[in-house]
Order: structure tokens, then C-alpha cells, then sequence
């Protein structure tokens, strides 16, 4: 927990709060469903194992993302403006991150702007102020994000016990079909760090982080539902506290980040699928050339089987020829001997008729011989 002092009427902040504690059929419902839901181990940076969880600088979580597409697709469903209530009234989120695939299971992670630990060696921890003069020159700002854990009903002593008492002073809910990822959220926290890497007193504290996130958040996303809870934020003992306006600025920056990321993540995309269809395309020449003796032998047998049914067509055909052939000649012999047949009955009705002329003129002759 990172510390804050003060020099005259300002003092600025620290790491506690206390919560409103809300009932809800949903929180009912999942605090018995939930020792049968084992929570998810594939989402590293926004679902992690049981344990004590560890404060990631925002940079750093950015990268992590990178290791898993499904850390990189949780959905940010809900968030929570959270204020301490003592000391330093410091102020800080509540992220509600809904895993892509295993649909049951949400992550709650916190999200805050400290300052590094300074010179004298004083660190962040629960209950300590380090105090930092308006008039010191500014120093390098602790952006960090807490994967916490996946109950709403163990958050609030969570957050009570890194905070200690606190309240909420809004929530903001962002309807399924236009929930930020993991990924855009983390990038919008890089161009935050980059627009002001310097914690300073006056301008760019945790009053401005929080609320240039929230702001910039329903900016970008403005299809969302955001519900007041209770007064106070970006004041100080009920005194508004001067921060820079960035948010417009921020969107800004935002856009023109996120178009370069998804420039990147196509040709990433692109060189991965031109990888992959190289690698199969080397899968298929492999296996092309190690069956190549079963190719060439089954188009040999191919050509073989081809060559045969040539043949015996041929064969087939000839048959037929043959007998054709054949059928022709044999009929043309039975016309010929039709013709023959004919011929010959022709001549002997031509020799009878003849025998009949001359025996009727022998008859005539002996007729007239004996008339004399």
C-alpha cells in the first residue's frame, strides 16, 4: 500500500475501504453454486489460483494477456468506483472480468494509482501513509491491478482488509454485447500510464486515475448502465480536489492505440495462417513423396487394367467384324444361289417350251403328210 503526505490543508491517499454490503438473488445463488465450480486455470492475469493475490503493474498485465486468448477475451461485465473512508479517502475500482468460455465464472481484480516507493524506503501496506509534499518534485506513479478472487461474497473482506473501511460510490454495468475485453481495457491503462507516468499531488493522483478510467470507459463504450451509490468522489474531507482533464485526451489516445494493435494483431494473424498453410502444404509434399512407389505402381496397374480393356474391346469388336463379315458372305452366296436357282428354272421352262413348239410343228408336219 503506497502512502501520501501532506503539507498545509492536503493530504492525499492511501489503499482501504470499507463496503456497502448488498443482497441479491445472484450473490445468493452463487455462494451456493460456488464450491462446485472450480475456477478457471487458463485466463492467466484475470482468473488465478487460490492464494495471496499480487499487484501487477498495468504494463505488465498488458503482456500477460498476451500469453492466452482467453485472458486476452474476459469480458469486463461490471465495475465498481470504491473510496475509502479514513485517512487519505484514496480511490480505486473493482473489475468484473466474465471468462469467455466457462461462462459461470468471474474474476474481480482492483485497480489503483499509488506512487512508487519512495527514497526513505517506506513501501505500500495496509495502514501506512507515505507522506508526499506538494512541493517535492513528482515521482514515478504505481499503476497496478490485483487479480482477486472469483467470490462476490469474500471481495468485500478482501477489499476491507487491503483498504479498510470504504464505501461505493457507483457501479457501472455493460450489457453483453458491448463488453470491453480484457485486452482493450489494458490497453486503454497503458495510454493512461503513458499520458502520465508521473504521480503528482495536484494533478494526476489516484482521484484522476480512477476517474479518468471510469470516465474513458463509458466514453468508449457508451452502451452501459451507471447507478450512483453515494457522494464523495474526487474529494477530500467533502473538499473537491483539483485533477487534470484527460479524458477526452485519453479516448484519443485510446483509439489510435487500439487501431495500431489490431493492425499488428492481422498481421500477426495473417502470418500465422500463411505459417500453417506452409507447414500443411509441406505435410502434403512430405506424404506425396512417401507414397509416391504406391502411386506410380497403382497407376501402372491403372494403365495396365486400361490396356486390357483395350484389348478386349478390340477383340470384341473384331468378333463382331468377323461376323459380319461372315453373315454378309453368307448371304450374298444365298443370293447367288437364289439367282442361280432361277436361272436354271428359267432355261428348263424355256427348253420345255421350245420341246412343246417343236413337238407341235412334228405333229403339224405328220398332220399334213397324211392329208396328201
Amino acid at each position: 500500500m503506497i502512502d501520501i503526505s501532506t503539507q498545509g490543508n492536503l493530504n492525499e491517499m492511501a489503499f482501504k475501504s470499507k463496503s456497502v454490503k448488498r443482497f441479491s438473488i445472484r450473490n445468493f445463488l452463487a455462494a451456493i453454486l460456488h464450491p462446485f465450480m472450480s475456477s478457471p486455470t487458463d485466463a492467466p492475469g484475470v482468473f488465478t489460483p487460490a492464494g495471496k493475490p499480487s499487484h501487477i503493474d498495468v504494463g505488465l498485465w498488458h503482456s500477460l494477456l498476451f500469453t492466452s486468448e482467453l485472458s486476452a477475451q474476459c469480458k469486463l461485465e461490471r465495475m465498481v468506483y470504491g473510496k475509502c473512508t479514513i485517512e487519505f479517502e484514496h480511490e480505486f475500482l473493482l473489475l468484473y472480468f466474465r471468462h469467455p468460455t466457462q461462462h459461470h465464472a468471474v474474476a474481480i481484480l482492483t485497480l489503483e494509482r499509488t506512487c512508487a516507493e519512495n527514497t526513505t524506503g517506506s513501501s505500500r501496506s495496509a495502514g501506512q501513509a507515505v507522506i508526499v509534499s506538494p512541493s517535492v518534485s513528482p515521482i514515478t506513479a504505481q499503476d497496478t491491478i490485483t487479480p482477486t478472487t472469483s467470490s462476490s461474497f469474500t471481495i468485500d473482506s478482501y477489499v476491507t482488509q487491503e483498504f479498510g473501511p470504504h464505501k461505493y460510490l457507483f457501479e457501472l454495468d455493460f450489457p453483453a454485447s458491448a463488453r470491453p475485453s480484457a485486452m482493450q481495457v489494458s490497453i486503454l491503462l497503458c495510454v493512461l500510464s503513458k499520458h502520465s507516468p508521473m504521480y503528482e499531488l495536484l494533478q494526476y493522483q489516484c482521484y484522476w486515475y480512477a476517474y479518468t478510467v471510469w470516465e474513458a470507459l463509458k466514453k468508449l463504450f457508451p452502451e452501459h448502465v451507471e447507478r450512483p451509490l453515494n457522494e464523495g468522489r474526487s474529494r477530500f474531507k467533502g473538499q473537491p480536489i483539483k485533477k487534470a482533464e484527460s479524458v477526452n485526451t485519453v479516448c484519443e489516445q485510446y483509439r489510435a492505440e487500439w487501431a495500431r494493435f489490431e493492425e499488428a494483431a492481422g498481421e500477426r494473424r495473417r502470418a500465422k495462417e500463411e505459417e500453417e498453410r506452409r507447414v500443411r502444404m509441406a505435410v502434403l509434399a512430405e506424404g506425396r513423396a512417401q507414397r509416391q512407389p504406391e502411386v506410380d505402381d497403382e497407376r501402372r496397374q491403372k494403365e495396365e487394367a486400361e490396356r486390357k480393356a483395350d484389348e478386349e474391346r478390340r477383340q470384341r469388336e473384331e468378333a463382331e467384324w468377323r461376323a459380319d463379315e461372315e453373315r454378309r458372305q453368307k448371304e450374298q452366296a444365298e443370293r447367288k444361289a437364289d439367282e442361280e436357282r432361277r436361272q436354271r428354272e428359267g432355261a428348263a421352262r424355256e427348253h420345255e417350251a421350245e420341246m412343246n413348239r417343236m413337238r407341235a410343228r412334228m405333229a403339224e408336219l405328220e398332220r399334213r403328210a397324211a392329208g396328201y
